[in-house]
């Protein structure tokens, strides 16, 4: 398997990948979705709330902040980040109101909106955050990856040749796609770098692999 990266930005990165099937290409693609692990908010305990939401509309709005957590917290014997809430009205409440217990943790966008409460609403909370994956919930997926076939033109047709007299002088042919050179691109909510989550993606197939050797 061949990579060539094509463009890299912090938040997306497309590549050439040969020698590879299709069927492989598809295990990234879940893999980069739904099994790296990331930080997300699973517990949330309300000391007062005011406003219009119910606690578990709000609870599921916290749940989807994106946060950015470093990675020595993951290999802690109990990792978990602790956050609490304290605002009063009026004011929009957003991710930057939320307050981050411990260094090395961040709300990656803190405009985010949560709520809006008027005078004399008040919410008070603490909410815990914990590690997982997309494939237990949404909210810990690190990214979206898609790909497509490269591809490759055929010799102009017969048929085709008569349509060139009928247009500008520019080359015609037939696509068609090279069955084991794809474009892939990977789109990465903030957590990982899409070269980070990429390179966790192939790791966890590895270990999925060698784990079915094992057995």
């Amino acid at each position: 398997m061949k990579f060539q990266i094509l463009n890299s930005t912090d938040n997306e990165l497309q590549l050439v990948v040969e020698d590879v099937s299709e069927a492989l290409m598809n295990i990234i693609r879940r893999t980069v979705s739904f099994e790296v692990p990331t930080f997300a908010v699973e517990e949330v305990y309300f000391k007062e709330n005011t406003s219009v939401l119910y606690d578990e509309i709000l609870a599921h709005r916290i749940g989807l902040v994106p946060l950015k957590v470093d990675k020595g917290i993951f290999v802690m014997k109990d990792p978990k980040v602790e956050l609490t809430l304290t605002v009063e009205g009026p004011k929009e409440v957003t991710s930057a109101d939320l307050k981050l217990e411990g260094k090395g943790v961040e709300a990656l966008y803190p405009k985010t909106p949560l709520v809006k409460i008027s005078k004399n609403q008040r919410i008070e909370l603490r909410a815990v955050a914990i590690p997982g994956t997309g494939k237990e919930h949404v909210k810990w997926s690190a990214g979206h990856a898609y790909y497509f076939h490269y591809p490759s033109k055929a010799k102009g047709s017969e048929n085709l040749e008569k349509l060139r007299k009928m247009v500008d002088e520019e080359e015609i042919g037939t696509l068609k796609n090279q069955p084991n050179k794809f474009i892939l691109v990977i789109e990465s909510w903030g957590q990982l770098e899409p070269k980070v989550l990429l390179k966790q993606a192939l790791n966890k197939i590895g270990a999925n692999l060698s784990e079915l050797k094992v057995k």
